[in-house]
């Protein structure tokens, strides 16, 4: 049961031991909320929200000085950006997922941490990659996983990065106060609803398609969005905070999948509405259904059966939608189905496994990681972002709202099999340019160590390894063999 390792987590390197109880040494990683092993402070929300507003300020200061002359405003444009850091960020945010992946020992709930930021994801808009999605992800999602799903969604649904990535700024009840007066006014664009943020709360967040909502709960779910908007000011433009704002809100009677708000009744009005809804989501029968099925198939298997799923539903119910209680269930189901079904595995878990396992470091931990004002980063601390961009899978740049999928359709192109290819052939460059300490000689007896850790049936991974003449090689062969891309 060796490749369970792998399954729910990062592998096993040289210097761990096999857990005598692989389900207990998974389980017990979701019993609390691990910190994050990154020594230096990090920016927060509001830090980089601030961030971004300076950008926008000078932006239009530049666009108003240079605008005529493309080349100038060009260059002005390129060192405002590096002053606030926009070539910085993004990947100083994935050496921190990466380091903590690999080393603050609960490789399970790190891997569990990585699914929800991809099944919430943020657009690649007004550079939310480079400044805002890395505080998001730990901000808005990681402390949230040892809450109930219903809080999870909740405070995703208001975040700052949420909102701005949906346009719920833009979704402003027609009917309310703030309405009623810019749609008065002759002079001034017609505003109203804007469908985004709640389509997606509901096709991709919560229930999906499989509940039967209809275009009538999408419109009503957008009215009970209108109001949670950033505050708009002359200095802080569209970059300004997020706030409840009842100016915006739509009034009235809102009806959701068969369910009023409201009403003489259920007099659930405000900020309140949004709340009840959400609450009302996570617990219908198609939310606890499709996200018991995406577990399963970011786990186990790309086509997972209803006897994989039930198990991670039962927990839901009987927990309330507890999110430990659910991870547990995962990772007791992936225990039981493991050695049954095989997962192939997505660029990005796919370099932290090479990398723990292989025992190399491609990117820059906290000691040497320092944000400078104005400097533009070396290019050997982008490079954790230009792997995962060469390899198909920027974790911070879905191309689509609803992430990365995890089908392997997606990812056995021959283009991407080369690129993993090409990079498991500089893996041995990252030992040289690193400087670390206890270095292993990459030997005989080291592949052994790591592949009896890692692989229930050791001896074809054992075979393909030794077949090459380099230790070069032998990464490139150990990378990309089929033991190592499916778990």
């Amino acid at each position: 049961m060796n490749n369970y390792f792998r399954k729910v987590g990062f592998g096993l390197s040289y210097k761990e031991t096999i857990p005598e109880d692989p389900l207990k040494w998974a389980t017990d990683q979701f019993n609390s909320l691990p910190p994050l092993s990154w020594s230096e402070k990090l920016p927060s929300v509001e830090d980089q929200r601030e961030i971004f507003r300076q950008y926008i300020t000078e932006k239009d200061k530049i666009q108003e000085k240079f605008g005529k002359d493309a080349m100038i405003y060009e260059k002005e444009l390129n060192k405002l950006r590096h002053q606030k850091g926009e070539k910085f960020f993004q990947a100083f945010e994935l050496s921190i997922r990466h380091h903590n992946a690999l080393n603050n020992g609960a490789p399970a709930f790190e891997r569990m941490w990585h699914f929800w930021g991809n099944h919430f994801s943020l657009s690649d808009k007004d550079f939310i990659s480079d400044w805002h999605y890395g505080p998001y992800m730990r901000e808005a999602i990681r402390p949230s996983m040892d809450k109930t799903f219903e809080e999870m969604v909740v405070e995703v649904t208001t975040s700052w990065g949420m909102i701005h990535h949906l346009d719920n700024t833009d979704n402003i009840g027609p009917n309310s106060q703030e309405g009623r007066r810019e749609n008065s006014d002759g002079d001034k664009r017609k505003v109203g609803l804007n469908e985004n943020h709640g389509r997606e709360l509901l096709e991709l967040h919560t229930v999906s398609p499989a509940a039967n909502y209809t275009q009538d709960d999408v419109i009503n779910m957008a009215k009970v969005l209108t109001g949670w908007a950033k505050k708009w000011s002359k200095k802080n433009s569209w970059a300004g905070p997020l706030i409840f704002q009842p100016e915006l809100h739509e009034m009235g009677q809102k009806n959701i999948l068969g369910k009023s708000y409201n009403t003489k009744e259920n007099k659930i009005t405000g900020n309140k509405q949004l709340f009840a809804v959400i609450k009302d989501l996570c617990n219908h029968k198609s939310c606890r259904e499709f996200i018991a099925k995406k577990l399963c198939q970011h786990f186990i298997t790309d086509e997972p059966s209803q006897e994989m799923i039930d198990p991670i539903i039962q927990a839901w119910v009987k927990s309330d939608g507890f999110l430990p209680e659910i991870h547990k269930a995962t990772m007791k189901v992936a225990f039981e189905y493991g050695n049954k079904h095989k997962k192939f595995l997505m660029p990005e878990p796919w370099l932290i496994q090479n990398a723990k396992m292989l025992n190399f470091k491609h990117y820059w931990g906290p000691d040497r990681y320092v944000f400078k004002p104005g400097k533009i980063p070396p290019k050997r601390e982008r490079n954790i972002q230009w792997i995962l961009e060469d390899l198909g899978h920027p974790v911070f740049k879905p191309s689509q709202p609803n992430g990365f999928t995890d089908n392997e359709e997606e990812w056995t192109s021959p283009e991407l099999m080369i690129r993993r290819m090409v990079y498991a052939n500089q893996f041995q460059t990252y030992l040289k340019n690193i400087r670390r300490e206890n270095q292993s000689t990459y030997d005989d007896e080291f592949f052994e160590n790591i592949i009896y850790k890692n692989f229930s049936n050791p001896e074809n991974a054992l075979k393909t390894v030794f077949s090459a003449n380099s230790t070069q090689n032998r990464f490139v062969m150990f990378a990309n063999m089929p033991e190592v891309l499916k778990t």
